[in-house]
């Protein structure tokens, strides 16, 4: 049974006529009778009986009918939500960010703009997110590095310098700048393997040639802040993601003027899809 023949023998259930499904239908009465006569032919049934003044259902036509009637329904409301999804009235946006900082502000404007589509955001670090981006997993990527990979489309939504945060109640906060080599006098609170702050921090400590201590290794930028306001040790973090904390104190490097830039990040190959081109429209 083809899409054709059911909705030609729906149509001639509904308007009790092959002459009448044949023009509602802007087909000729002869194809009509084809697709009822192969559907009938193709399961050895009957599904109308025949008569002067026109058809009327069988048994079997009245169920396939109401079977007819619920597809037709169905795929009503599948054209409906793509249409939708289209004008971009409903569905869900997924973004993974490293940072939520960085790409919050995007997401206001976007909901402004698309009220109808649903945003979910995630957490990860850089490697983690670039992973479930190339697994369509997210549909975007907020990350402080750029992917080797071909195929990946980048916006630079921000760029901060590294700075290091101490505890406030330590010796170290009646200072406003300080040193690479004074830094690696004291433990180091680290973030976990993958994250771009963690790479840059060490890249930082190396530059100054002196060995470092490391106090304890943490997962996520929420815990190392935490581990420096108990005096745990010192970090070096991006000064745009310290969250606001009494207990930490960010200090200036004289010495290091690197710069972490955080990155939009989509596949290429999705650029077509319309929530995409309008996210990554709305944040150029």
């Amino acid at each position: 049974m083809t899409s054709a023949q059911l909705k030609a023998f729906q149509a001639v259930a509904k308007y009790g006529s092959f002459t009448l499904a044949a023009e509602r239908m802007g087909l000729s009465q002869p194809a009509i009778s084809d697709h009822i006569k192969k559907l009938e032919t193709a399961y050895a049934t009957s599904l109308f009986i025949r008569q002067a003044k026109g058809v009327q259902l069988t048994e079997v036509g009245k169920k396939l009918f109401a079977i007819a009637e619920r597809n037709a329904e169905t795929e009503r409301e599948a054209v409906t939500l793509l249409s939708h999804a289209k004008k971009l009235e409903e569905g869900q946006l997924l973004i993974g960010a490293d940072a939520a900082v960085h790409i919050i502000p995007h997401i206001k404007d976007f909901h402004a703009r698309f009220p109808g589509v649903s945003i979910r955001l995630v957490s990860g670090n850089s490697s983690e997110l670039i992973e479930k981006l190339k697994s369509f997993t997210i549909d975007f990527a907020v990350a402080a590095k750029l992917p080797e990979e071909q195929g990946i489309a980048a916006i630079r939504i921000g760029r901060d310098p590294m700075v290091a945060i101490v505890a406030s109640n330590g010796s170290l906060a009646k200072r406003s700048t300080i040193t690479l080599g004074e830094l690696s006098k004291h433990p180091m609170v680290l973030r976990e393997m993958g994250s771009t702050t963690r790479a840059m921090a060490l890249k930082a400590l190396t530059k100054v040639g002196l060995p470092y201590a490391i106090a304890l290794e943490v997962e996520g930028r929420e815990a190392a802040q935490e581990a420096v306001a108990h005096g745990l040790g010192v970090a070096l973090v991006s000064a745009g993601e310290i969250m606001h904390d009494p207990r930490i104190k960010a200090l200036k490097l004289s010495n290091y003027d690197d710069q972490m830039s955080e990155w939009l990040l989509y596949l290429e190959a999705r650029k077509g899809l319309r929530m995409i081109a309008a996210f990554a429209e709305l944040v150029t």
